[in-house]
């Protein structure tokens, strides 16, 4: 485990915090479109009840960096790591509509939901702050169930 920052978190807490954040931003303004640009109409439904619980992850993902000094930049941003959107696929999302963008959304969401939970899994491997290790088995956990009903939708 590595020394703590100022705000009592690792290096390994804060890279997961950070990287999290940066993450369900994204997955959540994918998420946002669902009821505008797709034609599944439950695809729209559970679009928006797995955006109701990123939001909550994401207040308690920014709630812990503020608490650690570190509500700032993000250094993950505009990254392109599994998981994570890239500008060229967000691009795509927004232009498509109907059918096209429920399949782009569909295999956006997959790969996340995916990178969710394997960062999740790995980090609880770990020694470290016990709230980022909750909040991740919660994250992780959400990120299952939403397969399961990504998968049978």
């Amino acid at each position: 485990m590595s020394e703590p920052s100022p705000g009592g978190l690792g290096a390994t807490d804060i890279g997961w915090l950070q990287l999290s954040r940066a993450m369900e931003e994204q997955a959540l303004a994918l998420l946002e479109l669902a009821p505008t640009h797709g034609a599944d109409a439950a695809l729209a439904t559970w679009a928006a009840d797995l955006a109701r619980g990123q939001r909550t992850d994401l207040r308690t993902l920014r709630g812990l960096l503020t608490a650690a000094g570190l509500d700032g930049e993000n250094p993950h941003e505009g990254h392109d790591m599994p998981g994570m959107v890239n500008a060229g696929e967000l691009r795509a999302l927004e232009q498509a509509r109907g059918a096209r963008f429920d399949t782009l959304l569909r295999a956006a969401l997959a790969e996340h939901l995916a990178q969710t939970r394997t960062l999740a899994t790995e980090l609880n491997r770990t020694k470290g702050d016990t709230r980022v290790h909750r909040l991740a088995r919660r994250m992780g956990e959400r990120a299952t169930k939403a397969e399961a009903g990504l998968k049978a939708g």
